[in-house]
């Protein structure tokens, strides 16, 4: 990749796990932003999140990749999601406290 960080550049492995995630984030994201606009109605991203860890869960699982390996992959995805997802639900429960 032309322009990515400097702690990437040896590893395309973390660059293209830190891409999926954008990538998939960026989906959910738009996604939501759509519903909302088309709505007027709030929109939690949580259960698109859970969904998304699975996925990556069970990609880790069917390649055998190893949770603890020394570049970033589906693990990492995987607990990424879970923790947007957590985050999200208690940036809901502040915004409708």
């Amino acid at each position: 990749m032309a322009g990515e960080p400097e702690f990437l550049r040896g590893d395309p492995a973390s660059a293209q796990a830190l891409a999926r995630v954008g990538l998939a984030g960026g989906f959910i994201g738009a996604w939501c932003t759509l519903v909302h606009i088309l709505t007027a109605r709030p929109v939690t991203p949580v259960p698109m999140l859970v969904v998304a860890a699975f996925v990556a869960l069970g990609y880790a699982v069917a390649n055998r990749e190893r949770p603890l390996a020394a570049s970033l992959n589906r693990w990492d995805e995987a607990i990424t999601f879970v923790g947007l997802a957590a985050l999200a639900r208690v940036v809901v429960r502040a915004v409708a406290a």
